[in-house]
C-alpha cells in the first residue's frame, strides 16, 4: 500500500492511544517494537548492499517479494538476486546513507512506509551522487519483518562533477553513458505547483 498525499499529510500528527489501559499499553509497546524492527531492516539493508552481501539482501525479501527501480520490477528471489548482482557489478564501491522514514502498521502482520537517503556510487571511472526515496511494503513472516515490495525513485543521480550544474534542472537523472532523464520527484508531486494558487 503506497502512501498517497492525504496519508503523508496525516502523518504530520501522531495520535495518542485511545485509553491508558494495559491492553492499549501492550499494543503500543508491540507497535513500537515492530516499527523498530522495520527501521533496523532498512539500516541492515544499506549495510548489506554496501558490502555487496547479495545473500543477506535477498534474504530480506519475502519469497514473492518485488524490487522495483524506477518502474522496472524484479519479482521473486532469483530475479531480485540478478538485479542486485547487476548493480554490484556496475558500482565497485557504494555508500548508502538511509534517513529515518515513516511506517504504518496494518495490524495483520503487514505494514507500509517510505524513507529516503543519499548514496555515493563509484564505477571504475565516475563517482555518482544520488538522493532517493523508498516506498515499501513489509510482511512479518516467522517473527521476522521482510520487504514484500521495495520501490526506489530518485530526486537526482548524477556524476559528482555535474551536480552543481544539473541540480536546478528537471533532468537530474544522469547515469553514466545514458541520456539525461527527468527526476522522479518532487516536480511530479500534486503539491509542487499548488501553493501558487
Amino acid at each position: 500500500m503506497r502512501l498517497d498525499l492525504p496519508a503523508v499529510t496525516a502523518e504530520l500528527t501522531t495520535a495518542a492511544p485511545a485509553d491508558s489501559g494495559l491492553t492499549a499499553l501492550a499494543a503500543a509497546v508491540r507497535a513500537q517494537a515492530d516499527r523498530q524492527a522495520i527501521a533496523d531492516l532498512g539500516v541492515l539493508y544499506a549495510r548489506a548492499v554496501d558490502d555487496h552481501d547479495v545473500d543477506s539482501v535477498v534474504a530480506m525479501y519475502t519469497d514473492d517479494g518485488v524490487f522495483e527501480r524506477r518502474g522496472a520490477a524484479a519479482t521473486g528471489r532469483e530475479a531480485i538476486r540478478a538485479a542486485y548482482v547487476a548493480s554490484f557489478d556496475t558500482y565497485r564501491t557504494m555508500l548508502h546513507t538511509p534517513h529515518p522514514g515513516v511506517v504504518r502498521l496494518q495490524g495483520d502482520g503487514t505494514a507500509s512506509g517510505w524513507s529516503h537517503g543519499h548514496a555515493e556510487l563509484a564505477t571504475s571511472s565516475t563517482l555518482v551522487l544520488a538522493s532517493f526515496r523508498y516506498e515499501d511494503d513489509y510482511r512479518c513472516e516467522g517473527g521476522r519483518w521482510r520487504f514484500a515490495r521495495r520501490s526506489i525513485t530518485f530526486m537526482y543521480a548524477v556524476p559528482a562533477d555535474q551536480l552543481a550544474t544539473s541540480f536546478g534542472s528537471v533532468e537530474r537523472v544522469r547515469w553514466p553513458r545514458t541520456a539525461p532523464e527527468a527526476a522522479d520527484y518532487p516536480e511530479t508531486s500534486p503539491t509542487w505547483e499548488s501553493y501558487r494558487g
